[in-house]
């Protein structure tokens, strides 16, 4: 039965390599091939459907959807970034906040948040986003693994853990992952403005687009400039004027609630304002909408013959008494997108922007994410509790609407843990994990520096060339294995398998965030090997050390 299980892993393992199979689907035939075959028993093949890890990790979900909803993330970003003139600058400023954010939420939404930020460098002040977004995305990755909820990497390996009776603590990766993390970060500040040049963009620098916002009666800037909020003048936008009532003020007033902004912007622009988080915007989504055959009036008519707000539209006069002819597109926000589908003016439409970010709740989301660092840290509540409670309370709270954190699950995430944790129960059953365990140990002759050695850079090779999921998986039992055999610290090797699992620096199908940030700094295949294998080297030569030093 060894030898069914094997070819079961390794064909797995091949497809979800080859890139030419879904890794959901690798894993899903794995999976039935496994149960069919009777290799596993179906309650340790399906474990992960109930694991502590997964579980943790939909809950975190939900909870860094009601984090970045808030648009606290952008508004930080902001600060940080306003004065900045060069990549490095940027990147000195960013990787210690980023950072720790990254260390108590998932990593994917906060670089979402960043790339914005760090285009709209590019445009005003000429900062080579390359220079700044990969680099970002691996400081994010390293921070990420240094704590239990950082990585779904992390809980997934607490999670096959405590089924063997190690229980893994909030900060138990740290004794490996932090020192790697700062050795890390020192490499990126040095190396990174040097190794990418600028590449020669040519974004739309036509501001054509009229954009009216209004300003929310409890909006973050109010009585503040719209020069000292950073939104008087970019590349894809600038204030035009200001309209309060019937006058039209100069661009340098101080806002107040009821003013309605008035920019000149790029149709990118137009959706980049709608995101914007200082503005206090309806709780809506922006949709791209073309006027329908047939039909004449203003934009002003368009919204009273409809439940519907027209923000913007390509054209130089206001837009209440702009012409709405047939097959122009404009923008519009509504409440209820069946008002889209029964408006007789509209034609075609589609998604523009997500929701504009609600920073009223920024307390109540920051407050509920520290109520489950808290609870997980002290053990106050098992670490999966605190998070689930934590989801739960930002419904109840109102940051997030139940279909708001609904949407906020990655199924096909969820799918890859759950059915990771299948995988790692048949190497675990079947005896694989024991065969491997005693090849390591007769290889190394009873080295312990050599099991230490060979188990990073196996954990780095298989992370790289499958998803981190699986490498978590397979190696999880295997380390607490060889803990036993040599009487070692479990949670030493533990850490050591989940810090070099977030050494995916040298593919970008390794890692969401890769794949993220890939096209807006216009990087390719060779640009991840050329940039990555010196930081996974200088990384796995810390973690080896440090985890020597500490099993010793």
């Amino acid at each position: 039965m060894i030898y069914w299980a094997a070819a079961i892993v390794v064909l797995t393992l091949v497809a979800m390599a080859s890139g030419k199979v879904p890794p959901v689907l690798a894993l899903a035939t794995g999976l039935a091939a496994a149960g069919v075959t009777g290799v596993v028993e179906p309650s340790a093949l399906f474990g992960g459907l109930s694991n502590g890890g997964v579980i943790t990790v939909a809950a975190m979900l939900v909870i860094a959807k009601g984090v970045i909803h808030t648009g606290v993330v952008s508004r930080v970003a902001w600060r940080l970034l306003r004065t900045v003139r060069s990549a490095g600058q940027t990147l000195r400023r960013l990787i210690v906040p980023v950072g720790v954010m990254s260390a108590l939420i998932n990593t994917t939404p906060i670089v979402a948040m960043l790339i914005p930020a760090v285009k709209e460098l590019q445009q005003t002040r000429g900062i080579p986003a390359r220079q700044v977004l990969l680099p970002i995305a691996h400081a994010t990755t390293l921070a990420g693994s240094t704590t239990l909820i950082g990585t779904s990497s992390n809980l997934l390996i607490a999670g096959i853990a405590s089924g063997a009776g190690v229980e893994v603590g909030m900060y138990s990766f740290a004794v490996v992952a932090l020192p790697v993390c700062l050795v890390g970060w020192a490499w990126l500040l040095v190396a990174s403005p040097r190794a990418f040049t600028a590449a020669q963009d040519a974004p739309d620098t036509d501001r054509d687009w009229r954009v009216e916002l209004p300003v929310a009666p409890r909006a973050i800037g109010i009585g503040r400039r719209a020069r000292d909020l950073g939104v008087a003048s970019t590349q894809l936008y600038s204030l035009v004027t200001i309209r309060r009532g019937l006058d039209e003020l100069d661009a340098e007033q101080p806002l107040d609630a009821g003013d309605v902004l008035v920019f000149d912007a790029t149709e990118e622009g137009v959706a980049a304002l709608w995101r914007s988080p200082r503005f206090g915007l309806m709780e809506q989504r922006l949709y791209a909408a073309s006027v329908a055959p047939g039909e004449r009036g203003t934009l002003g008519d368009l919204e009273a013959h409809g439940d519907v707000d027209v923000i913007a539209a390509r054209t130089r006069e206001p837009l209440q008494e702009t012409m709405a002819n047939a097959g122009d597109t404009v923008y519009l926000t509504c409440e209820d997108p069946q008002a889209l589908q029964q408006h007789s003016d509209i034609g075609l439409w589609q998604d523009a922007a997500g929701k504009a970010p609600q920073p009223g709740r920024t307390w109540w989301a920051l407050g509920i994410l520290l109520g489950v660092i808290l609870a997980a840290s002290f053990g106050l509540a098992r670490v999966e509790i605190a998070a689930f409670t934590g989801a739960v309370l930002m419904v109840l709270s109102g940051v997030l609407t139940p279909r708001a954190a609904v949407r906020a699950l990655d199924w096909n995430v969820l799918f890859i843990l759950a059915g990771s944790v299948g995988l790692g129960a048949i190497v675990v059953e079947s005896g694989i994990a024991d065969v491997i365990s005693d090849a390591i140990t007769t290889v190394s002759a009873g080295s312990l520096t050599a099991v230490v050695i060979t188990l990073a850079v196996s954990t780095t090779i298989l992370t790289n060339i499958t998803t981190n999921a699986a490498a978590a998986s397979i190696l999880t039992p295997i380390g607490l294995t060889l803990a036993a055999a040599f009487d070692v610290d479990p949670l030493v090797l533990l850490a050591l398998i989940g810090t070099c699992i977030s050494f995916t620096f040298l593919n970008p199908f390794s890692h969401q965030s890769n794949l993220m940030v890939m096209q807006p700094g216009r990087y390719r295949m060779g640009s991840f090997v050329k940039f990555g294998i010196p930081l996974v080297i200088v990384s796995l030569v810390t973690a080896i050390a440090v985890s020597y030093v500490a099993v010793s």
